[in-house]
């Protein structure tokens, strides 16, 4: 995801994360079809692609990402007015320090929570 984020700089960027329980292994980098410093949109025929190949594989969709090159990574007004998979995690890559910050939310009724995540390398 930060790769993806420090590729598209000074554009955000969004992706898909798949996997299995809570445990993300998969990554879907999409494009953009907003082209935008500050929303994202990830253009249908990916979106499809991408709910086609779960079916395929019997992996499940755990997750979306997008980056904000010159914000915080805490959900925008924009963020919380178009989240439309409340079941998944949403991670958010800001940009702005010298440094990532990477942070995932979840769905709360009304708003997106905190969550903490630990992430594995895999050595295999």
């Amino acid at each position: 995801m930060v790769e993806h984020a420090r590729r598209e700089y000074p554009l955000e960027c969004c992706g898909l994360l798949s996997g299995s329980g809570w445990d993300i292994d998969g990554i879907r980098e999409t494009g953009n079809h907003r082209q935008s410093r500050s929303k994202f949109s990830i253009p249908v025929e990916e979106l499809f692609a991408f709910f086609r190949e779960l079916r395929r594989s019997g992996r499940e969709h755990l997750g979306i990402y997008h980056s904000h090159p010159t914000s915080r990574s805490l959900p925008s007004s924009r963020d919380v007015a178009e989240f439309h998979y409340p079941e998944v995690s949403y991670w958010i890559v800001s940009l702005k320090g010298e440094e990532p910050d990477v942070r995932c939310f979840r769905w709360d009724q009304r708003d997106f929570k905190n969550v903490d995540f630990e992430v594995h390398e895999d050595h295999g």
